[in-house]
């Protein structure tokens, strides 16, 4: 839009500047544009055409304003969710320090609270057993007798 408006402007008031220009006035007259006649006129009708190139040009104007309003509206925008980002951005990574940091807080107290004796610690470590499945096989792509890496 600012672009058309702006051609607007410029061609309407090119188009009254050789209105101007090219003609000197009189009861009728001959318009004449770069050396060539256009058309005999009256006074009232240019009167009429100097009307309708001042309502296109104020038409430019007003599309130039609101898009340049459109502009800047869009802008603003696009600069305020860039900063909301950024900040739900650093409330996220604050969050998560102080969840790890009461997770590391925690996971000490229950050492501290409850430790595991070296005995039952070599046990449950070295404990290889799958997970039961509720009474249903393991799912699995390995048959009898082959290897994993096979």
């Amino acid at each position: 839009m600012l672009i058309l408006g702006l051609l607007l402007v410029v061609v309407s008031g090119a188009a009254a500047v050789v209105l101007i220009a090219y003609n000197t006035g009189g009861a009728a007259e001959t318009v004449s544009a770069f050396g060539r006649d256009i058309t005999d006129v009256t006074m009232m009708q240019a009167f009429v055409a100097g009307l309708v190139v001042a309502l296109v040009f104020v038409l430019g104007a007003w599309l130039l304003v609101v898009g340049g309003r459109r502009g800047r509206e869009h802008r603003a925008r696009y600069r305020d969710a860039r900063r909301e980002a950024k900040a739900t951005a650093k409330e996220r990574d604050e969050l998560a320090d102080r969840l790890r940091d009461e997770d590391e807080q925690r996971a000490g107290q229950e050492t501290a609270a409850h430790p595991v004796p070296p005995a039952e610690r070599s046990a449950a470590d070295e404990r290889t057993e799958p997970m039961p499945t509720a009474g249903r096989p393991a799912v699995t792509n390995i048959h009898e007798g082959q290897s994993p890496t096979e």
